[in-house]
């Protein structure tokens, strides 16, 4: 039964959109259709659709078609495709398969001609992530994928690997994390997917002869496990590995010894310390210029945007690529989320220039630790890369969750619109979320932080109440769903908080209409057990060590249940109701006067001793921060909370920085008071440092 709801979901969804192809093609004609009676073939790629009286398949090897082109022309006696390279009949083959699936549902075979070759020549994804890289198994899935879809390019450059980076990058992996690795490789080839493998060298690297030497022979290494594609980064780094003739004259090296020796290897990919617009220093003959100037200019220079987390635009590009004297390869950070972990970002990929084509050389992005979470942007990428102007993010994202989760498509489009911003954060890197009540809460929620609650119109809470029972209902069949177990695995916690956060809204929603004092209490303790109830979620679930716990919807439903619990906590407290205080979480705001962090977000955790005590961190800063002399960042607190102690740590020992405490932000001291109300990591020292601070938290009586 489930199959067959499956296919009536497909069935409607191509008489919708017909004869749809991902990605979409350069050039589609239709020439009518005809009755599907299968394909005349002994490919096993078509053994699916082979029929002794189908329509005959011819293919043609032709000079002067792109290398990664094709053409497919479907008439009423014969299948004809055209390329020049394996790989363009790899990709016609595909097309075809997505047409032969559509005729076998709908009954028909359209007559077609198509002429197709990709806009950008690499496109794919960077596992590029800090945290818990993907597994084996996750891999080998994303490289199938990846063929499915017509991506070419994989870069294997997980932070926490210690051998692609610090300490081990100088020494060779082991034996069977070698043996996976060659596996990778294999199943990359089989899937027309290069397979890049990323040193990171440069936290410890020595400009000396030993070290250009190790990278080499680290990449013949690699070379030896079947790996024909590599890569060198120098993103997040500071010190001695930063300088930019430094890295120019290390790769030439590697160009000219390793790469030009071997015919059978790739060109060179770089991803350099000022790696995006906002952390580049402007001045003409710095560090872009001089990788401009003496980088060998077969070597692609990866590029993130204006900023680290950006939108990619036609004028970003324009002004690296005049610096860098290339084109730049686009490293595009998202749906990532080692920033928010407490976060899932599953909305539309938008924000990409139609215009860039010629001035970009590759295309990849950033995903989310979570592989198959990561699917929907991943596709939407290959969408986008392979015909720019055609690219329509709002339709690819409706398209690809039909495709890729027919039978629960509605509702993981509510579960997913409802999932989409970052929230706060140092890059300020926003998306629009819960479009469709966003403006009433919006609203809402200003007009209870001013101590008001207007009454909702009717209108108003009809659409709210049908949204906030989708949520109970969506995440209800997702999770009983056993199609997707891997999906569900990643997402589960989300899923919970989801459903429960729904209950709450809907609690409010009651509130907002009651009039009577005491059925207003009564409706405020239900409330208040589902809100301890999320609160009990995101202290549990997903304990990572940079942004633990769950959030969702927290764009604009989150601080409407937030400002409601204020709200109608302050209310019948005054009107003398036995309202017990929730969760007690103590509240800050940041404390800084670096520009960039002042969008650091705040966060509540759980730190648990002999017994639990509340924590307030700074969200993780998973690059360097240049401190100046007298430059701090910490939080005040605005809560009554009592201060037990303060722990931080950074990524190296630095001289001069300390902990300040103080109760009124003006006088400062080094030693705790009961009286905190400020507590600020200093820079004390007279010279700028670079460093990543990799904890800061403030424990709670």
């Amino acid at each position: 039964m489930k199959n067959f709801i499956i296919l009536i979901v497909l069935l409607l969804a191509f008489q919708t959109h017909a004869q749809q192809i991902y990605p979409i093609p350069q050039r589609m004609e239709s020439q009518g259709k005809v009755p599907y009676a299968g394909v005349r073939s002994s490919l096993p790629d078509l053994s699916l659709y082979h029929n002794k009286s189908g329509i005959k398949l011819k293919e043609s090897i032709q000079k002067g078609v792109p290398a990664e082109g094709y053409s497919l022309t479907i008439t009423p006696k014969q299948i004809h495709i055209v390329y020049s390279t394996e790989r363009g009949r790899f990709y016609a083959l595909k097309t075809l398969v997505q047409l032969l699936n559509q005729a076998q549902l709908v009954g028909e075979l359209p007559l077609v001609k198509i002429t197709d070759s990709p806009d950008i020549p690499f496109r794919g994804t960077v596992e590029g992530f800090y945290g818990q890289p993907w597994s084996h198994v996750d891999r080998i899935a994303q490289l199938r994928f990846y063929g499915d879809w017509k991506l070419n390019t994989y870069i294997y450059g997980p932070k926490d690997d210690p051998y692609h980076s610090s300490p081990k990058w100088r020494e060779p992996y082991p034996a069977a994390e070698a043996a996976r690795l060659s596996e990778l490789v294999q199943e990359a080839k089989e899937n027309h997917v290069d397979f890049y493998w990323a040193i990171h060298p440069g936290l410890d690297i020595k400009w000396n002869k030993a070290d250009s030497t190790a990278v080499l022979h680290k990449f013949e290494w690699m070379y030896d496990l079947g790996v024909r594609h590599f890569a060198v980064f120098f993103d997040d780094i500071s010190g001695e590995g930063t300088k930019a003739e430094k890295q120019a004259g290390l790769l030439n090296y590697l160009q000219k010894e390793f790469i030009d020796k071997r015919k059978d290897v790739g060109a060179l990919i770089m991803c350099p310390t000022e790696y995006n617009k906002g952390w580049s220093n402007p001045k003409e003959g710095t560090y872009l210029d001089i990788l401009g100037d003496q980088l060998d200019p077969r070597i692609h220079v990866m590029w993130t945007g204006n900023t680290v987390i950006h939108d990619i635009t036609l004028e970003g590009q324009q002004w690296v690529n005049k610096r860098i004297k290339r084109p730049s390869f686009v490293w595009w950070n998202f749906p990532v989320s080692d920033y928010v972990r407490n976060h899932l970002l599953l909305g539309e990929a938008y924000g990409l220039d139609k215009n860039a084509k010629l001035e970009m050389a590759g295309f990849v992005s950033n995903p989310m630790d979570k592989p198959e979470a990561s699917k929907v942007a991943i596709f939407s990428i290959a969408n986008y890369a392979w015909n720019l102007k055609a690219y329509d993010p709002a339709k690819t994202w409706e398209d690809v969750i039909d495709l890729l989760y027919p039978d629960m498509a509605k509702s993981y489009k509510l579960f997913s619109s409802h999932n989409t911003d970052p929230g706060p954060s140092y890059h300020q890197y926003r998306r629009a979320e819960s479009q469709k009540i966003a403006a009433i809460l919006e609203k809402q929620t200003n007009s209870l932080i001013e101590g008001k609650s207007t009454v909702l119109a009717s209108s108003d809470i009809e659409l709210l109440r049908n949204e906030f029972l989708a949520f109970i209902s969506s995440a209800d069949e997702i999770l009983s769903n056993s199609n997707y177990g891997t999906l569900i695995t990643e997402i589960r916690p989300w899923l919970q908080y989801f459903a429960v956060e729904g209950q709450a809204a809907l609690v409010l929603l009651s509130m907002n209409q009651e009039q009577n004092p005491d059925k207003l209490y009564t409706l405020f303790g239900q409330f208040q057990l589902l809100r301890d109830q999320m609160i009990a979620i995101d202290q549990k679930e997903n304990r990572n060590p940079y942004q633990p716990g769950i959030v969702t919807a927290s764009r604009y439903v989150l601080p409407w249940i937030e400002q409601s619990n204020i709200y109608y906590h302050t209310l019948l407290k005054s009107e003398g109701y036995p309202v017990k205080d929730a969760v007690n979480q103590p509240k800050a705001s940041m404390y800084t006067n670096i520009e960039m962090l002042r969008s650091l977000p705040i966060q509540n955790d759980v730190w648990t001793g002999n017994r639990p005590f509340q924590v307030l961190k700074l969200g993780k800063m998973l690059e360097f921060i240049p401190f100046k002399p007298q430059d701090y960042v910490g939080v005040e607190i605005t809560s009554s909370s009592r201060v037990r102690e303060v722990r931080y740590k950074l990524d190296k020992k630095v001289e001069g920085f300390e902990v300040q405490y103080s109760a009124d932000g003006k006088t400062w001291v080094t030693k705790k008071d009961p009286q905190i109300k400020y507590v600020r990591l200093i820079n004390n020292s007279n010279q700028t440092t670079a460093v990543k601070i990799e904890q800061f938290e403030v424990i709670f009586e």
